[in-house]
């Protein structure tokens, strides 16, 4: 091999070199350019009500990757993640290449107790998602319900007496919102529910309430302004009949423990009325009702 071949051999290793050295410096630049590109700056949360942008905040960025967005829109759209004990569902998206748009769909709150003056707060399994000093409007308190400790993101520890009638609660949520009732009121004695509604409050017993809340709507219609208890906790079965009794509320357990209102049944006999199922008091069928004289 000559001289000019060596010569040239060298040459062509030190362009080599230099191309790889040029293509791995344009690579450093490109990547810390993406890098510092793609760096998160800013993170807008949306949708939360009762959990905290902070949580979500740190929910995000729990891995050390979570500073690069579009590491964050790749772990969101193609890889199982954990969603937070309280989340039903989160959509991550760009507004900027450095701003992190989060929309969170949070779980849906069934209900809520009362436990050391502080409100806790329910989804429709039972499970505690928020406990705070806050009242948060149009959400249904659970009177009547004895609690151990609450733990939050865990189910609530009902009582033994009242574990049937709170799995019933939990699912009564849609059916009041299906027949457009309101109660003010939920008052859980042991395993028998009491729905107050206006001037009126209805017992649905201690079994399944789907049938009786059914009737609900009708017979309210039929009873117009009369204040007073419906009995339907024995309706179902073939049984048709329901009975009011006008002016004679139950004793109210709040009330009780203060030594209150004693005197809820005073008026039991003053009268009660057997009053037809909803659908014949729908269509205004059969007797009004008869008047029984001596109450329950």
């Amino acid at each position: 091999m000559g001289e000019g071949e060596g010569r040239r051999k060298r040459r062509i290793r030190k362009r080599t070199i230099y191309g790889i050295i040029l293509w791995v410096m344009l690579l450093s630049f490109l990547m810390i350019g993406f890098l510092l590109l793609f760096q998160v700056r800013k993170i807008e949360i949306r949708g939360n009500e009762y959990l905290s942008s902070q949580e979500i905040a740190d929910w995000l960025e729990e891995d050390e990757l979570s500073t690069n967005a579009v590491y964050l829109m790749w772990k969101f759209h193609f890889t199982d993640y954990a969603l937070l004990p309280a989340m039903e569902e989160v959509k991550v998206s760009l507004r900027s290449p450095w701003i992190v748009r989060v929309t969170v769909t949070e779980k849906r709150i069934a209900g809520y107790i009362i436990v050391e003056d502080d409100f806790v707060y329910f989804d429709k399994d039972g499970v505690v998602l928020a406990r705070t000093r806050e009242w948060w409007d149009d959400i249904l308190c659970i009177e009547g319900l004895s609690v151990d400790q609450v733990t939050l993101y865990e189910e609530l520890p009902v009582s033994e007496q009242n574990k049937e009638a709170f799995t019933y609660l939990l699912d009564m949520n849609m059916l009041l919102k299906k027949y457009e009732l309101n109660p003010e009121r939920i008052v859980c004695q042991g395993s028998v529910i009491h729905l107050y509604i206006g001037n009126k409050c209805i017992i649905l017993g201690d079994d399944d309430p789907r049938e009786r809340i059914a009737q609900i709507p009708p017979i309210l219609e039929k009873l117009g302004e009369q204040a007073g208890t419906l009995h339907l906790e024995n309706y179902g079965g073939g049984n048709t009949t329901t009975r009011f009794e006008k002016d004679v509320f139950p004793p109210d357990p709040a009330s009780s423990e203060d030594g209150g209102q004693e005197d809820g049944n005073q008026e039991d006999g003053d009268g009660s009325e057997d009053v037809q199922d909803g659908e014949d008091a729908e269509n205004g069928e059969g007797e009004e009702g008869q008047e029984d004289g001596e109450g329950e």
